[in-house]
């Protein structure tokens, strides 16, 4: 009878411990949890509101700014933790300047199901160091309503996203200006995106659809502009699209030019200063 080698006998048993190891490794599942859709944004703070049954968590999708700034608001049963989708909910920025006080343009949020929340706008039109901005996030479910408010601070970027101008065509009209594209701008063509509001009243900012708008981007340290830009046009609800060119890095400078429907220059000394890395 042939002899069974001692050795052959502990590597077949060897590797038969690894291949059950494998298979044993290879049936576990591993579960990674769903990312949060609102994970890249900034958290400003959250109330339990009508009688601590609801909880009202205020998000932006940065940290506060002067221009147009993305807003989500998430409603939630505050004993379950379950979001509430089919709420009205409704913003009202406000600025208390102590002697004075007024709102800013925004967009009241709708139910966004791929971002699990309601999401909306704020065009902030002034930093937080002339006065106090608090956010009040309104919210009515099922003939219940309670309103949940937010003191948050607004900071004026470096380079200013928002300008406002006095029409020259008539002197009582106040227009606001925001840059909503390019906000991480690159080499080459750019969607050049405006929001335009003009002050109705202290607390009405509403959106203007019917103007004409030009740009001129300029490279000042090098005298020269850039090629194939095209002037933003009205898509309505206050936004003009455009593009616009950058040729190369460094700063630019975005002139722009307002005019009604009757090609009358409301004003032409705008601009938006835009650094490329």
């Amino acid at each position: 009878m042939k002899k069974f080698n001692k050795w052959a006998a502990m590597a077949l048993s060897i590797s038969m411990a690894i291949t059950v190891m494998s298979c044993e490794k290879d049936d576990e599942v591993t579960t990674t949890p769903p990312k949060d859709a609102l994970s890249e944004y900034t958290l400003l703070g959250s109330q339990k509101i009508n009688n601590d049954t609801w909880n009202v968590s205020l998000y932006m999708s940065e940290d506060p700014f002067v221009g147009y700034n993305y807003v989500a608001v998430r409603v939630s049963d505050a004993a379950t933790n379950t979001m509430i989708e089919g709420a009205t909910v409704s913003f009202m920025p406000m600025m208390d300047m102590g002697t004075m006080m007024h709102s800013c343009p925004y967009e009241s949020p709708a139910y966004d199901n791929t971002m699990d929340a309601y999401m909306g706008t704020s065009t902030f039109i002034m930093p937080s160091g002339g006065g106090t901005w608090m956010f009040n996030v309104m919210v009515s479910n099922q003939g219940e309503m309670d309103t949940a408010s937010f003191s948050i601070t607004v900071m004026a970027k470096a380079e200013s996203k928002l300008y406002n101008f006095i029409s020259n065509v008539d002197s009582s009209t106040v227009y606001f200006v925001a840059l909503k594209e390019p906000m991480n701008p690159e080499i080459g063509l750019n969607n050049f995106e405006l929001m335009i509001y003009k002050r109705a009243s202290m607390m009405s900012f509403p959106a203007v659809s019917d103007l004409k708008v030009e740009i001129y981007p300029e490279m000042p340290s090098m005298g020269h502009g850039s090629p194939n830009n095209v002037h933003p046009v009205s898509m309505g609800d206050g936004l003009y699209q455009g593009k616009v060119n950058f040729t190369m890095s460094g700063y630019w400078k975005v002139n722009v030019t307002i005019m009604d429907n009757t090609d009358a220059t409301l004003d032409d000394m705008g601009a938006f200063d835009i650094t490329l890395k």
